[in-house]
């Protein structure tokens, strides 16, 4: 199976470095533009299926990217990670340490834990590759989830610092799984 993975367009909240978590905050016109750049970049692919993020701002650049070229299917495996207390404000180096370590796994300010998240995802993949081995499919989701999918196809320690592969808006990532 191919998979080609991108992360959602920009927001409003992604240019005031806020935690958007599960807030289902809109594309901006940057967003709407870099979409349009991934569509051109992707031009040449024929996919098979489209999975997405239910969420506006990676519904919305699926659409952007797929222009009716196949199916696009929105599952909520691929919803943002619920940041729960903490969405809407800054993000901090604090925070991203605090609550990407494996073994502390906090579930703090009602965050959802990491090891949900990358079991949310790694069961996801699992299924993907039951029902469309073979195929070249898209994956449009956020930030977060992006990383722990990541993770499961490449594999990662329980000591994992998770925060070194980080995922910039509307940024194209190619898997043979």
């Amino acid at each position: 199976m191919t998979l080609y993975l991108v992360r959602h367009g920009e927001t409003d909240w992604n240019l005031e470095n806020r935690i958007q978590g599960d807030s289902d905050i809109p594309l901006n016109q940057t967003g709407i533009l870099q979409a349009k750049e991934v569509k051109d970049k992707l031009k040449d692919i024929a996919f098979d299926l489209c999975y997405t993020s239910p969420l506006e701002r990676a519904y919305k650049t699926a659409q952007i990217i797929i222009e009716g070229k196949c199916p696009i299917i929105s599952v909520p495996e691929l919803i943002e990670r619920d940041f729960g207390k903490i969405e809407g404000n800054p993000i901090t180096s604090e925070q991203s340490k605090k609550y990407w370590n494996y073994q502390l796994n906090s579930s703090d300010d009602e965050v959802e834990p990491v090891r949900h998240l990358l079991d949310r995802t790694r069961n996801f993949l699992i299924k993907l590759l039951q029902e469309h081995r073979n195929q070249t499919i898209l994956i449009v989701t956020h930030g977060s989830t992006l990383r722990a999918l990541h993770y499961n196809i490449t594999g990662y320690q329980t000591t994992e610092d998770f925060m070194k592969f980080q995922v910039q808006n509307c940024q194209i990532f190619q898997y043979e799984i």
